[in-house]
């Protein structure tokens, strides 16, 4: 399992759960309630430090009990019959889900390009959501609602997609976006009233990005407008 502390770069630099008003650029922060979860799950590849938590079969099993989504027998391998193991080929259905969900989340950013890469991003979500199942619950309240069918790994990768779902209904998915550094591409929660955050820190990849938007503007010499290079992937 990786570091934990190999991520506190982004935790310490990006995290910020002040509410209210302020004045100055967008707060970036945490996503709301269980929303986060699918922002974590995103967030376990560290690109810029070079990190993963999903980096074996033990890493992947260890991160999914630890944010409640399998019991602790499950990751310890004492799986039922019913129970897909955390196998190497399952942890690459997760890695595959996780790439997925990032590149759907990067065209949540202001400029973002659509048409034929968003096709494909989307294409890569519904190839690794092929092999998840649901069922419909139903409360003891009376109240019906989709849910895992199962239990173990499996399950909790269908819950992870149930929770962007429920994002969509409640009009937050849209704010999780992927940095548009690529050389980054952390998952953040854009809290501004417009909507238009890009980067998960301003002061960071924002700065990086312009100062290489200038020296393109400057190595292209008088009259070589580049144009808007504010988004760069």
């Amino acid at each position: 399992m990786a570091d934990p502390l190999a991520t506190s770069y982004h935790r310490m630099m990006v995290t910020d759960t002040r509410s209210g008003p302020t004045i100055g650029p967008p707060r970036i922060s945490v996503a709301p309630g269980d929303l986060e979860i699918v922002q974590r799950f995103v967030n376990t590849l560290d690109i810029e430090n070079g990190t993963d938590e999903f980096d074996s079969p033990a890493g992947l099993s260890g991160w999914l009990a630890g944010s409640g989504l399998i019991t602790p027998q499950a990751a310890a391998g004492r799986v039922r019959p019913d129970e897909v193991p955390v196998s190497a080929a399952f942890r690459n259905r997760a890695v595959a889900l996780r790439e997925a969900l990032r590149d759907v989340l990067s065209l949540h950013a202001p400029g973002a390009p659509d048409g034929a890469r968003a096709r494909a991003a989307a294409a890569e979500l519904r190839k690794a959501a092929s092999t998840l199942r649901i069922r419909i619950e139903v409360g003891d309240d009376g109240r019906v609602a989709p849910g895992p069918a199962g239990a173990g790994a499996a399950a909790a990768l269908t819950r992870i997609l149930l929770l962007v779902a429920e994002a969509e209904r409640a009009g937050t998915w849209s704010r999780l976006k992927a940095c548009s550094a690529g050389d980054c591409r952390w998952v953040f929660y854009d809290r501004s009233p417009t909507r238009s955050g890009c980067w998960c820190s301003m002061r960071i990849c924002g700065s990086r990005a312009k100062s290489r938007a200038y020296r393109r503007r400057a190595a292209a010499g008088p009259g070589g407008d580049l144009g808007d290079l504010r988004i760069e992937t």
